[in-house]
């Protein structure tokens, strides 16, 4: 039975509501138009230490404390790098330390998100039908926010069914048209001077905040990942004693089934494996007329694709009675060895990947397989031991959550827009290389661009002697152009910057500007 959520009175127990009150006021000081940066670290912060000091940390679970380490780490970085990867992680790890801290039950990252959704969307309805418990016990102005509260619904109900009889009979409409519109008009023109932008943004930091800091949706989704569990534990049905057995022939069939489908698809990934390793392993050349992109965009995808198709296909194999079967072993010897060799699978993979990064740079796209690479490698590890110790799908979602979410804070501490550039500057294929991605990069690879605006000419110029050009910006004082206009944008937007707008990525790019220009001036 899950308890019904009140609203505390007491001076003791109005201290989470006071730390609620004191993050809105904090998160409409941070963010109302305001750009990120600074605010995200502080934001972080702040709720950090109001769950400290609500749960303290012995109170929090081992997971709440990873995940608010993680949330503090994620908001420094979006102070340090100014990343859209940084901002995604800070929110992400912090909406996770709240579900945790609240629920020091949960395992997994998937249901600590369900719960902190469900957390944000009852907080407004919590707020509403116990906005009399604010008042005082007794007294005119507790009694007035119930006559008020009594009131709103009446008067929403009964406006509600005079528009639905005004559109449906217009005689009726002409009755009540004077007076309907009068009042919209008086509505309208009360409403526009109540709820404004900046008093929306208000409420929605109230609502951010509460669900944040107060422990307010119900069990259910605590109680039902209480029912999974990471061990598979084999549930027998016990038949009256009058009953035959249930026959065995099922599960021999879908055992002979698998049998016969994982032997043919072992042989099958065998011969793409034979042929890769000798082919994309070792000295390895990208012949004449050869479509480098295909081999690795779209070859590169289908292999990644017949890889989740393959950890598909093993957990419905294995799942249920099939764990526990005695004839299983030679299933299971097959499972394991297709699992090996999508890993080799997987490695020529990341192969393809690192030889067109050789030849074309680097791209957020190149990296970001290489990054999912990662996480299916992780995958198929927890799938083997999901098969070799009979662990339940649950484990594998846990697992692979918090593979993810130590991937997602792991990218936020690296200044991806600047690796790229610097890689792809010094790279040694100058005709290759895309240089109008350059102009799509932030604003912090402007020192890095003036630097070596000698070696974006270079790379047009090669790319200005292949029979196919695939970039667009091949002039050089035009590109120059385009890049001095970005920089007089960045130098306008860091000038006019408020402090919770701060970075330390603006201060380096606007030190590494005014470096170059005093050494031009000399």
């Amino acid at each position: 039975m899950s308890t019904i959520v009140t609203i505390p009175t007491t001076r003791k127990s109005l201290l989470p509501l006071i730390t609620v009150v004191g993050g809105t006021a904090i998160f409409d000081l941070l963010f109302w138009e305001r750009l990120p940066g600074l605010n995200f670290a502080l934001f972080n912060l702040v709720i950090a230490g109001f769950l400290l000091q609500r749960y303290t940390w012995a109170g929090l679970s081992t997971s709440a404390r990873w995940s608010l380490l993680a949330a503090v780490v994620a908001g420094a970085m979006v102070f340090v790098h100014d990343t859209i990867i940084a901002i995604f992680a800070s929110i992400v790890t912090l909406a996770a330390a709240a579900a945790y801290a609240h629920e020091p039950r949960l395992r997994s990252l998937f249901f600590a998100g369900l719960q902190s959704g469900a957390n944000f969307m009852v907080t407004p309805v919590i707020a509403v039908t116990q906005l009399d418990r604010l008042a005082p016990p007794s007294g005119a102005p507790r009694s007035g926010l119930r006559w008020m509260k009594l009131g709103v619904l009446p008067v929403a109900v009964l406006l509600l069914f005079t528009q639905l009889y005004r559109a449906g009979n217009p005689k009726f409409d002409a009755l009540t048209a004077g007076f309907m519109n009068g009042l919209f008009e008086v509505f309208e023109d009360f409403f526009a001077e109540i709820f404004t932008a900046h008093a929306l943004f208000m409420v929605f930091g109230a609502v951010l905040c509460g669900a944040l800091l107060l422990r307010l949706a119900p069990e259910a989704l605590v109680r039902m990942e209480q029912g999974w569990k990471d061990a598979l534990v084999r549930t027998r049905t016990r038949r009256p004693h009058w009953l035959a057995p249930l026959s065995m022939d099922p599960l021999e069939r879908e055992r002979r089934m698998g049998m016969i489908l994982l032997v043919a698809v072992n042989l099958l990934l065998a011969v793409v494996n034979v042929i890769d390793i000798d082919w994309v392993w070792f000295g390895f050349e990208v012949p004449r007329d050869f479509s480098l992109k295909q081999f690795v965009h779209e070859g590169t995808w289908m292999l990644i694709i017949s890889m989740l198709l393959s950890m598909l296909l093993l957990m419905y194999l294995f799942r249920r009675n099939q764990n526990f079967y005695w004839r299983s072993k030679g299933l299971k010897v097959l499972a394991i060895a297709w699992v090996v060799q999508n890993i080799i699978l997987g490695i020529s993979v990341f192969l393809r990947n690192y030889h067109y990064i050789s030849f074309h740079g680097l791209a957020y796209k190149r990296i970001g397989v290489i990054v999912f690479l990662a996480l299916v490698l992780v995958g198929l590890i927890t799938l083997y031991i999901k098969i070799r110790d009979r662990k339940s799908l649950f484990y594998l979602a846990r697992v692979n959550g918090w593979a993810a979410l130590i991937a997602l804070v792991g990218l936020s501490t690296v200044d991806w827009d600047s690796a790229i550039v610097r890689y792809n500057l010094g790279h040694w294929n100058q005709g290759e290389i895309d240089v109008d991605n350059y102009l799509d990069m932030s604003d912090k690879v402007l020192p890095l661009l003036y630097a070596d605006i000698d070696k974006v000419g270079t790379q047009m110029a090669k790319h200005r002697q292949n029979s196919v050009r695939w970039v667009d910006n091949l002039d050089i004082d035009d590109f120059r152009r385009q890049l001095d206009a970005k920089r007089d944008r960045f130098n306008k937007r860091y000038a006019d910057a408020h402090w919770q707008e701060s970075s330390l990525a603006d201060h380096r790019t606007a030190r590494g500007l005014a470096a170059l220009h005093e050494s031009m001036a000399q």
